[in-house]
């Protein structure tokens, strides 16, 4: 699909574009026309998470998440030549290829003359997201601070740096990831969506696509922020010799706020069998992109359970709601034993401690 000769769209033909624009495949996740992974979120959902993320973490991480978005975006701008447009009247060309994306994904609106935002998602996603526009377009780099004026109104201030542009590589492949997707069948992107001002809803609620590499490149940030993980996090956890330490704080703290996330949500998590696990996943995590086990095996009669997950991107959260998922339908602490499993990674959570009926 071309953001370049489509006119601007009302709701309805956003709602079309984008449910042709991706698909959900076998795996769990959505997918883009050139293969590349996302997930829908619910805004008030994201920002739980990533609140949770810097609580847990102790560290601000804005600008953090600000330069994972930008260089995840500068990287689809760059590969694709989505405002690589025509010379003839190519600065509306390019405002309404622009447009016409930030419709689609459900960010809102960026106007690149007055550098004024509006939009629903949190300023560092959204800010971001602008930065690469302006850049790509530009072909130059700025320093970027924002001012939020409103509950959806960011003004940018982008200064010109001397640095070369170069455009971003690929996000990164992380120690849980595979650098190759299976060739699987998909089925239609096709949920309870609705427009509205600055985006879209999904059953109701604010939603929107993220990619990703933004969270394989934010992932990557937090290994190498120094960040200690507490001992009583830890004794929840064993991993194999060969998973990288620095990899396991992008992993418990996701999980710690993935659990917090579920903890506030109003989702009810029954689980009395295998068969459970499968209908918690259908509902929840497949058809937002958030993956599903291979394989799912019971190990005890105290609900503990081992799942085969693929190497995939956003393994850190489909880990983080498996776990969360036990221990709301459980109503008990648990623990991870992760090991790797012939190309595939074997995940058994069952209860921390003890129970004899």
């Amino acid at each position: 699909m071309s953001f370049d000769d489509v006119p601007k769209h009302p709701g309805e033909l956003v709602l079309s574009n984008l449910k042709e624009y991706f698909r959900c495949a076998d795996d769990g996740s959505v997918r883009d026309p050139e293969g590349h992974m996302w997930m829908m979120w619910n805004l008030v959902d994201f920002h739980r998470w990533w609140l949770a993320v810097e609580t847990f973490s102790g560290v601000p991480l804005g600008r953090k998440l600000l330069n994972a978005a930008a260089d995840q975006e500068e990287y689809f701008l760059t590969s694709t030549s989505i405002l690589d447009v025509a010379w003839f009247r190519k600065k509306h060309r390019q405002n309404t290829a622009l447009a016409n994306r930030w419709s689609l994904m459900g960010w809102g609106s960026f106007d690149l003359d007055t550098s004024f935002l509006t939009s629903n998602l949190m300023a560092p996603l959204c800010s971001g997201f602008a930065l690469a526009a302006k850049e790509n377009i530009s072909q130059s780099r700025y320093k970027i601070q924002w001012q939020q004026l409103s509950n959806n109104s960011i003004r940018l201030e982008l200064k010109p740096m001397e640095r070369r542009f170069s455009a971003a590589p690929a996000s990164p492949v992380l120690c849980w990831d595979s650098p190759s997707l299976p060739n699987i069948s998909s089925f239609p992107f096709d949920l309870d969506l609705q427009t509205v001002s600055n985006g879209w809803t999904h059953a109701g609620e604010r939603s929107t696509m993220l990619a990703n590499g933004i969270f394989a490149r934010f992932f990557e940030t937090l290994t190498m922020q120094g960040i200690q993980l507490r001992p009583d996090w830890l004794e929840c956890w064993k991993f194999p010799e060969s998973f990288d330490k620095r990899s396991q704080v992008p992993l418990v703290l996701c999980t710690l706020a993935v659990n917090q996330l579920v903890s506030e949500s109003e989702q009810p998590i029954y689980i009395q069998d295998v068969q459970s696990w499968n209908q918690l996943c259908d509902a929840y995590l497949v058809p937002f992109g958030l993956g599903k086990p291979l394989q799912i095996n019971s190990l005890d009669e105290q609900g503990g359970v081992e799942f085969l997950l693929r190497p995939c991107s956003q393994w850190p959260l489909l880990v983080g709601y498996l776990f969360s998922f036990w221990q709301r339908g459980f109503g008990r602490k648990a623990k991870v034993e992760i090991q790797q499993n012939d190309g595939s990674w074997s995940v058994k959570i069952s209860s921390l401690l003890s129970y004899v009926g």
